[in-house]
């Protein structure tokens, strides 16, 4: 590939690396677009024509019941999301895994560690500088592997390490139907400099070595089944990691004066973002979001206790607006020190 540098020829290998769900992508604004993902595609991407995200999620890729293809669009019982007759979860796949680590400064160095540690289990893995801040390690796997074998290798990892991320995908050992959470591509013709690119020993891999990298060291499905093997399941473990549903009343989070929400928090819990925070950059998305309705309960004379509380009920709502994401702390084993650090820095904001 170093030889032969056409960019047709780079969209094709980049596109098998990435290799994922075939009907839709993610869009750079946010969104999923539902169109076949093809060598075009990820050309556009690399040209920086249109930059896109890959869903890792793949039904049936062995063929085993119909295909990835399989599904059918008609509703189900009210469901409106595509679905795959008499679906098994055993089914779902994926060729590559990322971490999403969102730790500011310490991104990297949490990053550089988790690569150690996979490197010790024979793993090969890629350190990615996201788009603003933050890192993304991939791993690219030789076959396609049950979701669930990738995931736990990758969160088995995260616990050796011990410090926090904000994700693992796929996000799902299986889905109710496609195409689940897509993940940013690296290597798209209108990053910002020196960002959306992998990094190796403290130097920036340009796209066809890391392509030829990346496909040289592809990793045997017995290393990352092994690695699986060494994640700990949390002692009270949730369908998909998720917490149970939250049903108590609010009266503990009164005041004492005895009002509730009001003004601009109760607007923002009831109703919720607005288009800025729909939009990607610092202080937009999720975080962004919770953080500025913490500064607004701080601005109108609440309690830490109850900003933290309501903040928690509030991220727990975020899938309302947010279906592909989700809550952006509920669900994560550092959920509740994650948003009591976000209330405090909304709290010095609130000073200001």
């Amino acid at each position: 590939m170093t030889e032969n540098r056409d960019p047709q020829l780079a969209g094709a290998a980049f596109g098998k690396l990435f290799q994922g769900f075939a009907y839709a992508h993610g869009t750079d604004s946010g969104g999923c677009r539902w169109v076949t993902v093809d060598t075009l595609k990820f050309e556009r991407h690399l040209t920086g024509e249109e930059m896109i995200g890959t869903y890792p999620m793949v039904y049936d890729p062995h063929r085993q019941a119909g295909g990835p293809a399989g599904f059918i669009e008609a509703s189900v019982l009210d469901q409106t999301k595509p679905v795959y007759p008499d679906m098994s979860e055993d089914l779902w796949h994926c060729k590559w895994g990322a971490i999403d680590i969102d730790e500011g400064e310490d991104a990297l160095t949490i990053a550089r560690s988790a690569e150690n540690l996979f490197q010790a289990l024979d793993i090969v893995s890629w350190v990615e500088l996201s788009r603003s801040k933050g890192c993304h390690l991939w791993i690219f796997n030789q076959d396609w592997v049950p979701a669930k074998v990738m995931r736990q290798a990758m969160q088995a990892v995260m616990q050796m390490v011990g410090a926090n991320y904000d994700a693992v995908y796929p996000k799902q050992d299986y889905l109710d139907g496609p195409p689940g959470n897509y993940m940013r591509l690296p290597y798209g013709g209108s990053r910002p400099e020196g960002r959306q690119e992998v990094i190796v020993d403290g130097l920036h891999l340009d796209l066809f070595d890391f392509i030829i990298l990346a496909e040289k060291h592809r990793t045997p499905t017995d290393l990352l089944e092994r690695a699986a093997e060494l994640y700990q399941h949390p002692v009270a473990e949730t369908k998909n990691y998720l917490p149970p549903a939250r049903d108590y009343s609010k009266a503990p989070l009164m005041r004492l004066d005895g009002s509730r929400l009001k003004g601009l928090p109760l607007t923002m819990f009831s109703n919720g973002p607005v288009a800025y925070y729909m939009q990607e950059g610092a202080g937009r998305g999720r975080h962004g979001f919770l953080n500025r309705f913490a500064r607004a309960m701080f601005e109108t004379g609440f309690e830490r206790t109850d900003v933290i509380s309501w903040t928690t009920d509030l991220d727990s709502k975020l899938s309302q607006w947010w279906p592909e994401d989700g809550p952006k702390f509920i669900g994560r084993a550092d959920s509740d020190r994650q948003i009591q650090r976000l209330v405090d820095n909304a709290a010095k904001l609130a000073a200001i």
